[in-house]
């Protein structure tokens, strides 16, 4: 590697820390993408405490994109953890797969289930609304 102090020079002449990003790739921009399922995990929010089951999708396609990753998350809250029920089954069954009753015992036995699924290949559509909200729509292809 080369000498570290001459690196970090460099990146300190152009860097503000109150107010640049550290990363410096630009937003994936709305569309759709040939995505590969790399991993489904449960997650819980050190604010809320609310638990949500993600989904890690790494880009396929050719372009500017290539190997960058798409989070689909689905959020369990009191108004939202019926709807991610149907969603989670609903979704499973369009990659090809049946979620038994028991894998609901928990949120970790939840994401391990799902995690099943690791290795397919979907068409993530990104469409973002008017008010910044990011939307997904997953679609498995065929296998």
């Amino acid at each position: 590697m080369d000498d570290l102090l001459n690196v970090a020079k460099g990146v300190m002449e152009n860097f503000d820390p109150a107010k640049d990003s550290v990363d410096t790739y630009e937003e994936i921009k709305d569309g759709e993408y040939n995505c590969l399922l790399e991993d489904v995990k449960h997650q819980v929010s050190k604010e809320t405490g609310n638990n949500w089951i993600g989904f890690k999708f790494s880009i396929q396609d050719d372009g500017e994109y290539k190997g960058r990753y798409l989070f689909v998350n689905y959020f369990f809250t009191q108004k939202t953890t019926e709807r991610s029920i149907k969603a989670l089954t609903k979704l499973a069954y369009e990659f090809g797969y049946q979620l038994p009753l028991d894998s609901f015992s928990d949120f970790d036995t939840l994401a391990d289930t799902l995690n099943g699924m690791a290795g397919n290949q979907a068409l993530v559509k990104k469409s973002t609304s008017k008010n910044d909200f990011v939307n997904y729509k997953v679609t498995p292809l065929p296998f």
